[in-house]
């Protein structure tokens, strides 16, 4: 009997099928809870720069520096914006740049203008967007230094990086006639006290170097980066076993690296292993908090001085030691070319601010 040419390739298929060498099975299926986005549009400005909320409100505040504009936004638990207003704060050339909130004034934020060497203390008014904040404190920089740009509190004094005379300063706020002014290379950035050892630490990023300050005796000491670990220390913060900062990288390349200050001045790099990671341009890290239990870093990589680089959040895992880095998830944010600037840690929210394109980015991160 002839074959129906019919069903030759019918045929030939269930042949193929029961000799086939490829087989599909079950593989682990786990689905984390879906995370929710959101790019808040800000009132424009050229430069969009720290971010702060308010403890018990749901208030979010913003700084515009280009304009020297205050942003009051109030959030949903999701940190979608759904009222906000803008601020003159002193005049457009003033720079609002810093934000922190005070410890020994609670509900209060320390702002620091640049272009007026002024640190001013306000109460934001949270009751009301609309609500001018008020002004409660002005504290001038103390001469030769020059142009505020961080500011932390630790208990009766500030720390502040002056980014124009290349200073890092130590003030009173409750008797601004005792300060210190300690001389560093180009350029102070962020300081940060050591949970350990109790100095404070400040990354220079013109010069690749972080300076080490010890406020009893005002020693000061260079530590250089290595050229073949990276450059650009930026980031800098206080947390589990030591200080760390990121290394943004130059104009052609970040190196995707995370480092260490132990309290007996060893420094660690951690070096990303991603794709997209291990080349990230890392400009700024905030730890979990819950970090005592999931031992998680938040990484932000941005393009601010690489417009190649991607515009990311990265959530790191380690060990409960914190010597190896365990997993890394990679978030691409939606607007890139936008110089991602900042990043804050909420119990339901991971905010970025983006320095280029005026916008607040909200990362929903609920907790099981």
């Amino acid at each position: 009997m002839l074959l129906d040419r019919r069903l030759i390739p019918a045929l030939i298929l269930l042949v193929q099928s029961v000799s086939a060498a490829v087989t599909i099975t079950h593989a682990p299926s786990g689905h984390s809870s879906s995370n929710h986005v959101i790019e808040n549009e800000l009132p424009f400005a050229n430069q969009t720069h720290e971010v702060v909320k308010v403890p018990n409100s749901n208030v979010v505040l913003v700084s515009q520096m280009s304009n020297s504009v205050l942003v009051k936004a109030m959030v949903n638990n999701k940190g979608a914006i759904l009222k906000l207003q803008g601020f003159q704060i002193e005049k457009p050339t003033s720079a609002l740049h810093g934000l922190t909130n005070s410890k020994a004034f609670p509900g209060k934020v320390w702002l620091t203008l640049q272009g007026e060497n002024k640190l001013v203390l306000i109460d934001p008014k949270v009751d009301s967007v609309r609500a001018m904040p008020e002004v409660l404190k002005e504290i001038s920089v103390p001469t030769p230094g020059n142009g505020p740009h961080y500011i932390g509190e630790y208990g009766d004094d500030l720390w502040v990086s002056l980014q124009q005379s290349y200073d890092v300063l130590r003030i009173s706020h409750v008797d601004p006639s005792d300060y210190n002014i300690y001389h560093g290379v180009p350029r102070p950035i962020f300081v940060a006290q050591h949970p350990i050892n109790k100095m404070f630490y400040t990354g220079q990023d013109d010069s690749s170097s972080v300076m080490k300050i010890d406020p009893k005796t005002g020693k000061t000491t260079q530590f250089q980066v290595p050229a073949n670990i990276g450059q650009t220390p930026v980031g800098m913060i206080s947390g589990p076993q030591g200080v760390w900062f990121t290394l943004l990288g130059n104009a052609t390349h970040g190196t995707g690296t995370v480092g260490h200050i132990d309290a007996n001045d060893k420094f660690t790099y951690h070096k990303l292993k991603s794709t997209f990671g291990k080349d990230a341009s890392l400009l700024h890290l905030a730890f979990d908090l819950d970090v005592t239990e999931n031992h998680t870093l938040w990484l932000l990589s941005s393009s601010i001085v690489d417009d190649d680089a991607l515009n990311m959040i990265i959530k790191v895992k380690f060990d409960s030691e914190w010597k190896t880095i365990q997993s890394e998830d990679i978030f691409a944010m939606p607007t890139q070319g936008s110089q991602a600037h900042r990043i804050l840690l909420t119990p339901t929210n991971v905010f970025a601010t983006e320095l280029a394109s005026s916008k607040l980015l909200t990362y929903y991160n609920r907790r099981r």
